[in-house]
């Protein structure tokens, strides 16, 4: 089994597979940026290309355009991406911080982000996790 340790490239690379099998959405398509601090691996990023509703490519780094990027804390990261902290919650309570298009990533990725089969996705990827 790969390293399934949280934001590992093990991980990534999960989480990009598992992003890929999500519904459907036409028109739904979007660049974001993720970095989570003070992480055991250092400082991590990746991008999520969104295309149609599903994760079209994941690209681990820091390099790339981005429309929206988003910047979590490691603990609030651990939340969000174990299914256990709604992003709209986390943007509205300051547990991310969003540079770049917010509506981008607040608004028009709601249906990926926001939905019950990216939680599960989540839910899912954490159950196999090492945090």
């Amino acid at each position: 089994m790969d390293d399934l340790s949280f934001l590992s490239d093990g991980w990534l690379e999960a989480l990009g597979e598992a992003g890929a099998a999500l519904p459907g959405r036409s028109g739904v398509d979007g660049v974001v940026r993720f970095v989570v601090t003070s992480t055991p691996h250092g400082k991590v990023q990746f991008r999520l290309v969104i295309v149609d509703g599903r994760v079209a490519e994941l690209l681990p780094g820091r390099d790339g355009e981005a429309q929206a990027t988003v910047t979590w804390k490691y603990a609030d990261a651990v939340a969000q991406f174990s299914g256990d902290l709604d992003p709209d919650v986390a943007y509205m309570t300051g547990r991310c911080k969003v540079e770049g298009d917010y509506a981008r990533y607040v608004f028009d990725l709601r249906p990926v982000f926001g939905s019950g089969e990216w939680t599960e996705v989540l839910r899912d990827l954490a159950s196999k996790s090492e945090f």
